[in-house]
This record gives structure tokens, sequence and C-alpha cells, in this order.
């Protein structure tokens, strides 16, 4: 009984999983195969369809090797789109094309990130027994992400403009993790991380003990992080005690 109700909480997610692979399909898909057509109905060299159809194979390879981690669909789709319509603007040198990448490529974002959002949304104890990875932003620190995937966590964070940082650890190397209350605002290094410092505002935070210290992330939400933590640790066989 206990196997068929995991197998039920699974089916969940895999549902949620299969209702938006169309949806990612079509928006891998749309793009290159308009930039293709226009490619063949303006004459252009065949050598030139080589573009759009290889930035479709590697974005659907790229897709197809990330659908369980579905904070990254929304920058690959964009990619995808973007691109294409880059390809559509040099073969026809028409002169609205720049923004016409721009506008494809925003409309990709934001339909992968529609599908995204109902992969994760609403979040549900059934996210937990999936290998799905479960991204929680950060209240106050725009940038700043905390991912549980099944196997780590990460802290997915920025130390400049254009550096990014993503510190992570194994399952089996997560402490004691718990819902705590931030009295006062304070700016915290990352342990291990000599550039990265998390500004923690007044409110429920999430405390995460790592080597060589602890991670403390403002959050609305440490109740539930601590339990899906918890969950993942079970299913990869993690002794909970682990520091």
């Amino acid at each position: 009984m206990r196997g068929q109700a995991e197998q039920a909480k699974r089916g969940v997610v895999e549902a949620r999983l299969r209702g938006v692979r169309p949806h990612l399909a079509a928006l891998v898909l749309a793009a290159p195969v308009a930039a293709a057509l226009v490619t063949f109905l303006v004459g252009a060299p065949l050598e030139a369809l080589a573009v759009p159809v290889l930035v479709a194979f590697a974005v659907a390879g790229y897709l197809r090797s990330r659908i369980l981690r579905p904070r990254r669909w929304p920058l690959a789709a964009a990619a995808a789109a973007g691109i294409a319509g880059v390809h559509i603007g040099l073969i026809t040198a028409w002169p609205l094309a720049p923004a016409a990448a721009l506008a494809l490529g925003a409309g990709a974002f934001y339909l992968a990130r529609d599908a995204r959002r109902r992969v994760l949304e609403p979040y549900t104890p059934e996210l937990a027994d999936s290998r799905v990875e479960v991204p929680w932003q950060a209240r106050g620190a725009r940038g700043l992400e905390l991912l549980v995937g099944h196997d780590r966590i990460t802290l997915a964070g920025s130390r400049g403009r254009f550096r990014l940082v993503r510190p992570m650890v194994a399952l089996s190397g997560v402490g004691a993790v718990e819902q705590i209350l931030v009295s006062r605002r304070a700016t915290l290094e990352v342990p291990g991380v000599g550039e990265l410092r998390v500004t923690v505002t007044p409110g429920p935070a999430v405390r995460i003990t790592v080597p060589p210290g602890q991670w403390i992330v403002p959050t609305d939400h440490g109740r539930e992080i601590a339990r899906l933590v918890a969950r993942r640790k079970e299913l990869a066989g993690v002794d909970g005690s682990a520091n």
C-alpha cells in the first residue's frame, strides 16, 4: 500500500510534466521552423538552413536533459526564438528584424515561464517525492534562489553584475534545516564563497547547516523547505543526522 501511495504521488508531478511537454516542444520548434521556412522562401543558400536546424536540435536536447529543472526552461526557449529571429533578419535584411527578434525571445520566455509555473505551482508535498528541482526565491533578495534538487541543494546568486555563483552541497553533506526568525536586517557572508553575501531582512528565514557553516536565506517557506529537504534525503537514503 505504501508503494502504491508513493507511486500515486509521483504520478501527480508526472502528469504536470506531461501537460507542459507539448508546449515546450512548440516553443522550441516554432521559431526555428519559421526561420527555416523564410530561408527557403527568400531563396537563400541551402547551407543557411543549417542555422535553424542546429538551433532546434541544440535547444531540444538541452531542454530534454533539463526537463526536471524547470528553472532553466525560459532562458532556453528565449534563446531559441531570439537566434531564429536574428537569422531571419540576416537573410531578409528586414529593418525591423532586431525588434522582432527581441519580441520573439520575450514571448518565448514568458510562455516557458508559464509552463514552469504550471509544474511548480502550487507547491504540494507530491513535488518532494519527485526528482524535479524546486526553486525558492529569497524574500527581498532579487536574483537569489535556493534550489532543492533530488541529490543536492544549491544557492544561486550573483557576485556582481556579470558574475554568477552557485555554491552546491550534496544532500549527504546537509545537516539541520530549520525555520528561524530574524529580528534585524543583516548582511551575511556565505561560508566557503568569498564574495557572495546574503542580505537577511527581519522576518522568517531558513537556516541550513552545510560545510563549513550555515546558509541563512530569508523566506516565508522555511517549514516547507525543511520538509522538502528531509524527504529528498530520505528518498536518497541519506542519514538525517548528516553534518
